[in-house]
């Protein structure tokens, strides 16, 4: 295992560490690369119930790579560019479909793509003292894969308003708007996330929460009647 990502098993339990705090575990190439091996990993051990995923030192990440953006903005190829964002694109598509439950602890900052990769988890923990925002348009970007999971979280005039007017969100606003499930209390946001993922599991065979995953991601956005046919 790359140790970008620093894998950590306690029981049913797998800790995923993003281990870039000197700059604040940014997405990139790499640690897609690394944390999609981690969870394609997971999703295929039948000792794991729950992925949490945190990041290491003072943030749970603060998204895209800044030093692979100047890169791109002096002159990276477009084939480059298509590259990262496929790997961006499968890391969050291997998170969205997992059959294990997935929670995100976060403390710190979760930005932009930080952000993506906290609300593509089942359920989201954060402490009060956490920031969110979707800095992209700010920069010059589009928040394009990110979209798909905050859209799914919250109505669409919020997300509007958090996509094209970015504000820094503590993370009571946070909870207050939907992109975080629980608040715990400042330093703990690791060791509750770890006790809502027991709580679940303890309560759900792993094939019925599979499952449940599975349909509920096959019939978001159907109307009542295919969404019927379908379960």
């Amino acid at each position: 295992m790359n140790d970008i990502v620093m894998r950590m098993t306690d029981g049913p339990l797998l800790t995923l560490t993003l281990t870039e705090p000197g700059r604040a575990n940014p997405l990139s190439p790499e640690m897609a690369t690394a944390l999609t091996a981690a969870l394609e990993g997971a999703a295929i051990d039948p000792g794991i119930r729950a992925v949490i995923l945190t990041g290491a030192g003072k943030h749970f990440s603060a998204g895209a790579d800044l030093a692979a953006l100047e890169l791109l903005a002096e002159g990276g190829s477009a084939e480059t560019n298509l590259a990262d964002s496929r790997r961006l694109e499968e890391l969050f598509a291997v998170l969205l479909a997992h059959p294990k439950l997935t929670v995100a602890a976060v403390h710190g900052a979760a930005i932009a793509g930080g952000c993506g990769l906290a609300t593509a988890c089942d359920f989201v923990v954060a402490e009060p003292s956490s920031r969110f925002c979707y800095t992209e348009v700010k920069i010059g970007f589009i928040p394009a894969l990110v979209s798909t999971f905050l859209t799914r979280r919250v109505p669409g005039h919020v997300a509007r308003r958090l996509m094209l007017d970015p504000e820094m969100l503590d993370g009571s606003k946070a909870l207050e708007l939907g992109l975080v499930d629980e608040l715990a209390d400042e330093g703990e946001a690791l060791d509750r996330a770890k006790d809502l993922a027991l709580s679940i599991c303890s309560k759900a065979s792993p094939s019925a929460l599979a499952a449940t995953k599975a349909l509920m991601n096959r019939t978001i956005g159907m109307g009542w009647r295919e969404a019927l046919a379908v379960a």
